[in-house]
């Protein structure tokens, strides 16, 4: 499937993911968010996500990067979950909507029970991409999406209050499009260059916003270089806060029942040991997604 305009070849792709998170409730205490996150490794993402085997020569890394940009994704599937952490954690994932709410409002890709392992295949994301205006939009506009619709095919003017748009850029074809509306038409103005139609700043970021709310977003394309796997507190963003050194306490009140005559001062040892014991978090996830890869 290719498309005539840009001459690019259109490919349809499903990449399983081995995402794993080695810590402790200390170590991501201290180390921020980063430190409980799992993304490829800086340069390597075309590589995870398969875009070289659509090359006839290995790609660079600018070229990876620039299919990656603008990945349709199809579907996001957990088809395996592994968490030894004490606590119960919340997962979001850089390219999915969180849709699994808990009681502060806060929502996630999908949660995980303490101490679980759970094997039962769990789609996670389906796209809308069968939607008219988003195949359309895939179609007319392969290189476009939210991210870049004000960047792409646009030239800035400092201090002037206009920009020069491309005339393939799909603010242009809006702009013709509602030309009665308007009371003007693009096609009437001079094209510079053979390229470029002047567009008021205001008209140009009307148009954006107008693209963004109506049509882009029932387009789910993502940014793939960007994808992180991040894990959280449930509902809060200290790892050792109080409610956690509470919910790890109960955990050795179990252990009262058979020792009961544990000290204090052990049970504080024991505590401490379990904030600072290494865990490990471990998820398969399959990636259904689409990528647009120019012709040689």
């Amino acid at each position: 499937m290719g498309d005539t305009n840009t001459g690019d070849e259109q490919h349809i792709k499903e990449t399983v993911l081995h995402c794993h998170i080695r810590g402790s409730l200390q170590q991501f205490h201290s180390g921020g968010n980063e430190s409980a996150s799992w993304s490829p490794t800086p340069g390597r993402a075309g590589d995870v996500f398969g875009v070289n085997d659509f090359f006839d020569t290995q790609p660079d890394a600018g070229q990876t990067t620039n299919v990656l940009q603008n990945t349709l994704l199809h579907e996001v599937q957990v088809l395996s979950v592994q968490n030894d952490f004490p606590i119960n954690l919340g997962v979001s994932i850089s390219c999915v909507p969180g849709d699994e709410c808990v009681k502060t409002g806060t929502r996630y890709a999908l949660t995980c029970l303490a101490q679980s392992t759970t094997t039962t295949p769990e789609i996670i994301y389906s796209s809308e991409s069968s939607q008219h205006e988003g195949i359309e939009w895939r179609q007319k506009y392969p290189n476009y999406n939210s991210n870049n619709l004000d960047s792409t095919g646009v030239l800035q003017v400092v201090g002037q209050p206009y920009v020069f748009v491309n005339q393939h850029h799909p603010v242009i074809d809006l702009l013709r499009n509602n030309a009665d509306k308007l009371n003007a038409r693009i096609d009437d103005q001079p094209l510079i260059d053979g390229e470029w139609y002047k567009v008021t700043k205001q008209v140009m970021g009307q148009c954006c916003n107008t693209l963004r709310s109506k049509v882009l977003n029932k387009v789910s394309t993502r940014d793939m270089n960007d994808f992180v796997l991040q894990l959280h507190r449930i509902g809060s963003n200290d790892w050792i806060s109080k409610d956690v050194m509470t919910e790890l306490q109960s955990k050795l009140s179990i252990q009262d029942e058979l020792h009961p005559t544990e000290s204090p001062f052990n049970k504080k040892k024991i505590l401490e040991k379990m904030t600072s014991k290494q865990y490990n978090f471990t998820a398969r996830i399959k990636v259904k997604y689409e990528i647009n890869v120019p012709n040689a």
